[in-house]
């Protein structure tokens, strides 16, 4: 049976997964907005800006979610915000206009793996306690 802490650390390595995923994209689409949007099939826009500003967004997001993978039993609110908007997130790219589906994969599957990850160490954590 797994404990709380071995629970946990799935779930933190899950998150550092995620944050690492979107500082790279959010840095790569800051830095090469063309280039990414070339990549998964959106149309280029003129000015670049607003693909920029979607990587730092990407990075500032990125970087929100720290505290849950730092201590995420101390921050179960950030930790269930962090999952619920990643959920949010894949369903906006699903719905937008254009081939978006490819980052709607990644939110979801991140949404799924974090909730999941967190729901099993938060009941191994409950389950601990007299």
């Amino acid at each position: 049976m797994q404990t709380s802490q071995d629970a946990f650390r799935t779930f933190r390595r899950v998150m550092r997964a995620g944050i690492a995923l979107n500082v790279l994209l959010g840095l790569w689409l800051w830095w090469w907005p063309a280039g990414f949007l070339e990549i998964i099939g959106a149309d280029l826009t003129a000015p670049l800006t607003w693909p920029r500003y979607a990587g730092l967004a990407m990075l500032a997001v990125g970087l929100l979610y720290l505290p849950a993978a730092l201590a995420p039993l101390h921050n179960r609110l950030v930790a269930l915000l962090s999952t619920l908007f990643r959920g949010l997130f894949a369903l906006f790219f699903l719905f937008a206009a254009g081939p978006l589906w490819l980052l709607a994969f990644y939110e979801a599957l991140l949404a799924v793996l974090q909730g999941v990850t967190f729901w099993r160490a938060w009941r191994a954590d409950l389950m601990a306690k007299p």
